[in-house]
């Protein structure tokens, strides 16, 4: 059997692999969140907190860098030309990953709140704290690419166009309506996988101090 410590090592090590294709890539917003991500889902390992995230946690955190790679492989050699409502295909899965990443991130931060800091949530607030951080960050995402838009002398403003066609905005779009659909898909998941337990014992399960 994997060991916790195998788990949380892989994962780390594929985030920071990720990191790093987002600094190449010049995204400094992804580059922020998989740093947020590697030091949320390590707390636990290098604070004597009593506790750490239960196997099935970090293997939920696997999934998003493997994912992020996998997809910015894809788009070099098969993405290229894929397109959805007019972008390319690999802005909407880049997104939705990211979004994914947020997600466990709140998720993860309140389960440490609830546990280690005295703020007690129900479950459903969890899943309300993880949604809505996966939404405001999105949000930030969405406010730092109309920056570098902007920066790079893109039409961003109703008057810089001179027709209708105001495609910048489906670019701005993207972030948070991919955060919308994959939120509310793990909102549905930790949901139906939380009804009936109790969250600690089904994500941060004691061990011995």
């Amino acid at each position: 059997m994997i060991t916790q410590r195998t788990l949380v090592s892989a994962s780390v090590a594929f985030s920071m692999v990720l990191a790093v294709v987002a600094f190449m890539a010049r995204d400094w917003m992804w580059f922020v969140i998989d740093l947020a991500f590697i030091i949320v889902m390590v707390i636990p390992s290098v604070k004597d907190l009593g506790y750490h995230f239960r196997r099935k946690m970090i293997a939920m955190t696997l999934l998003a860098p493997v994912l992020g790679i996998l997809f910015t492989i894809l788009k070099s050699i098969y993405l290229t030309d894929v397109s959805f409502l007019e972008l390319p295909i690999y802005m909407y899965l880049i997104a939705a990953v990211q979004s994914y990443q947020c997600y466990l991130i709140g998720l993860m931060v309140a389960l440490i709140l609830d546990r280690s800091y005295g703020l007690k949530m129900t479950s459903p607030w969890l899943i309300i704290f993880a949604l809505g951080f996966a939404m405001t960050m999105s949000a930030v995402d969405m406010f730092f690419t109309f920056g570098d838009m902007y920066v790079a002398g893109y039409p961003v403003f109703n008057e810089d166009f001179y027709d209708s066609d105001i495609y910048t905005n489906a670019i701005l779009m993207v972030a948070p309506v991919a955060a919308t659909v994959v939120s509310a898909l793990c909102s549905v998941l930790v949901a139906l996988r939380l009804r009936g337990r109790d969250k600690t014992d089904l994500l941060i399960p004691e061990v011995d101090a």
